[in-house]
C-alpha cells in the first residue's frame, strides 16, 4: 500500500502544475486516507502477546488556516485503525484475543517551506487527545504527541494533493495490566482551500509614443512646365505635375507647420513686374494644392521676383529667344514643407 500511495502522488506531480502555497489569510479543508501501522508496542508484565496484526487502515478529515505561505494552524481528526492480537494472562494462564481501536483529535502548528511553483514541504507539531476503544480492557483516553512530515503539491488554485507521514504517541489501554504502543500513519490527502482569488496581471505598460520626425522637404517645378512664358495661367497639362508635388507633399504628412510656395522669375522685365508675377504664379499652385486638400491655414504663399536666380552669368550675348530659354531654369515654383511629420501608428 505504501508503493500505492507514492505512485499516485508521482503521477498526480507530473500531469498537472500549479502555485504551491495557499494565499494568506485564508482557511482550508481536507480528507486523507492510508497506511496506520501500530509498533513499539509494550505490554506489562502479567501479560504476553502473540499474534499480532499491527497493520490496519486509517482516515481522517482536518480544517486549517493559512496565515501565510510559511505558517498555519491545523485541526484535525483521525481514526487510526484496530490493533489486533492474541494474549495469555500471566497470572491466570488463560488465553484471550483483543482488539484495540484507535482514535486521535489533535491541533498542530504547519510550517511550510515552498521549494516550486507546485511544491510545499511542510511539518506539523503540536498534541492532541488519544483514546483507544479495548475488547479486553477498560478504554483509556490520554494526550498524546504529534507529528507529521510531508509535501503538498497545488493541482490548480483552489485543489491540491498531499502526501504525509504523521507520528503520535502514546496510546494504549490499563498501563498497570494493558499495553502501550506508538502509531505512525502514512496518507494521501486532497485539500480544498476556500477564497482563493485568481491572481491579477497587472497591466501592460503603454507602448512609447513614436518619436516626431522633424521634416524639412524641398520640391521644384519649373515654371514652364506650369504656365505659357510671362504668364500666371496653369497650362493644360500642368495638373499631371502638380497631383505628383501633391502626392509628395501629402507622404511628408506636415503637422504643427507649413508648406511654403515660393514664386521665382527670370531677369527677363522689371523687377516691380517680376514680383507681381511671381506672387501670382505662387499663388496658383497654393489655390490647387488647396483644392486638393492641402488646409489653407498650412500653405504661406511667397514671391521672389527676379531675386534668386539659379543660372548665374551663364545667359549673355544671345538674342531674346535664345536667352528666354537659357533662363529657363530661374523661372520656377519651389514648395518648401517645415515642420513635424504626422507619425504613424
Amino acid at each position: 500500500m505504501k508503493k500505492s500511495l507514492i505512485a499516485l502522488l508521482v503521477t498526480g506531480l507530473i500531469a498537472t502544475n500549479a502555485q504551491a502555497a495557499g494565499q494568506d489569510n485564508t482557511w482550508y479543508g481536507g480528507a486523507k486516507l492510508g497506511w496506520s501501522n501500530f509498533y513499539g508496542v509494550d505490554e506489562s508484565n502479567s501479560m504476553t502477546i502473540g499474534n499480532e496484526t499491527n497493520d490496519a487502515l486509517g482516515a481522517g478529515a482536518f480544517a486549517g488556516y493559512q496565515i501565510n505561505q510559511n505558517l498555519g494552524l491545523e485541526l484535525g481528526y483521525d481514526y487510526l485503525g484496530k490493533y489486533k492480537y492474541d494474549a495469555v494472562n500471566n497470572l491466570t494462564a488463560s488465553a484471550f484475543s483483543d482488539e484495540v481501536k484507535a482514535q486521535l483529535a489533535q491541533l498542530t502548528l504547519k510550517l511550510g517551506f515552498p521549494v516550486t511553483d507546485g511544491i510545499d514541504l511542510y511539518g506539523r507539531l503540536g498534541g492532541g487527545y488519544g483514546w483507544v476503544d479495548s475488547e479486553a480492557f477498560d478504554s483509556d483516553s490520554r494526550f498524546v504527541v504529534v507529528g507529521a512530515l510531508g509535501a503538498e503539491y497545488a493541482l490548480n488554485r483552489d485543489w491540491a494533493a498531499r502526501l504525509e507521514y504523521q507520528y503520535s504517541s502514546p496510546y494504549g489501554s490499563r498501563d498497570d495490566i494493558g499495553l502501550r504502543m506508538d502509531n505512525g500513519l502514512l496518507s494521501l490527502a486532497a485539500v480544498y482551500r476556500f477564497g482563493q482569488v485568481a491572481p491579477v496581471a497587472p497591466a501592460p505598460a503603454p507602448a512609447p509614443a513614436p518619436e516626431p520626425v522633424v521634416v524639412e522637404k524641398q520640391f521644384t517645378l519649373s515654371s514652364d512646365v506650369l504656365f505659357d512664358f510671362n504668364k500666371a495661367t496653369l497650362k493644360p497639362a500642368a495638373s499631371e505635375a502638380l497631383d505628383s508635388l501633391y502626392s509628395q507633399v501629402k507622404e511628408a504628412r506636415p503637422k504643427d507647420g507649413v508648406a511654403t510656395v515660393i514664386g521665382h522669375t527670370d531677369r527677363i522685365g522689371s523687377e516691380g513686374y517680376n514680383q507681381k508675377l511671381s506672387e501670382q504664379r505662387a499663388q496658383t499652385v497654393a489655390d490647387y494644392l488647396v483644392s486638393k486638400g492641402i488646409p489653407a491655414s498650412k500653405i504661406n504663399v511667397e514671391g521672389r521676383g527676379k531675386s534668386s536666380p539659379v543660372t548665374g552669368d551663364k545667359c549673355v550675348s544671345q538674342s531674346k529667344r535664345e536667352l528666354i530659354v537659357c533662363l529657363a531654369p530661374d523661372r520656377r515654383v519651389d514648395v518648401k514643407v517645415e515642420g513635424v511629420s504626422e507619425v504613424q501608428e
